[in-house]
């Protein structure tokens, strides 16, 4: 099997559960949110986003010392703890910088309660991360990060021209638009890797852990929005 065709694959089941097509993304481009609206979704959000490093370590953990992908693995934690950045600054501090630019006390983020479609999502991902092959934990990834670097662009365009968001408070977006196109490259590189002179099964197992983590990632959205809406009520 190609990379190209491996991608394919992933891409449909990733187009089925397209985030931008998501009720309250579509909100935000348009600017129909509200600050508040904002500031919930930033403090629920923020489990994914400073979780998914420890999905990578757990994931590390696993393969043999020094291999290609432990290396791959491990240099992508690196950069989401922010090791080798001029600042020095996680991708999760960014995020919290979003949060406080939407209202949020970021010093009390350790005490955000996260809704039930958030804990599915990063339970999910953490047994994959965990428990899973690598083929499945690398399908998981790209199922995430290769949605990213399009919905972090809609995202800073939506703050910057609908909310009068400053450069601070969109940084994680612009960071991310294109950090993750490195990202994804390396884990459908990686995938390929896997599935040469493995059987159907394996190549079927990935696909559906990259459908499993796109159904959950829209489900979180579908828990925010909910609340959203019967904030509005």
């Amino acid at each position: 099997m190609t990379t190209s065709n491996i991608r394919h694959e992933l891409d449909r089941c990733v187009a089925k559960h397209d985030l931008l097509c998501h009720p309250f993304y579509q909100a935000w481009t348009r600017g129909d949110l509200t600050h508040d609206d904002l500031r919930v979704y930033a403090m629920q959000y923020f489990h994914q986003v400073a979780a998914f490093p420890a999905y990578l370590k757990a994931l590390e953990d696993r393969l043999p010392a020094g291999s290609r992908l432990a290396k791959a693995v491990a240099h992508n934690r690196a950069e989401e703890e922010g090791q080798g950045s001029p600042d020095g600054r996680s991708h999760a501090d960014l995020w919290l910088d979003f949060a406080q630019g939407m209202g949020a006390d970021r010093a009390a983020s350790g005490a955000w309660q996260p809704l039930l479609e958030m804990q599915e999502l990063t339970g999910i991902f953490e047994h994959i991360a965990r428990e899973g092959s690598a083929a499945e934990a690398l399908a998981a990834f790209y199922a995430y990060e290769s949605q990213v670097p399009r919905i972090a662009g809609a995202k800073a365009r939506g703050l910057q021209e609908k909310y009068g968001a400053d450069d601070k408070t969109c940084a994680y977006f612009t960071v991310h638009e294109t950090a993750d196109v490195h990202h994804a490259r390396v884990w459908i590189n990686q995938l390929e890797k896997q599935l040469r002179d493995t059987s159907p099964d394996v190549r079927e197992q990935a696909l559906q852990a990259a459908d499993r983590i796109a159904h959950a990632l829209w489900r979180a959205l579908d828990g925010i929005e909910r609340e959203r809406l019967a904030r509005a009520a």
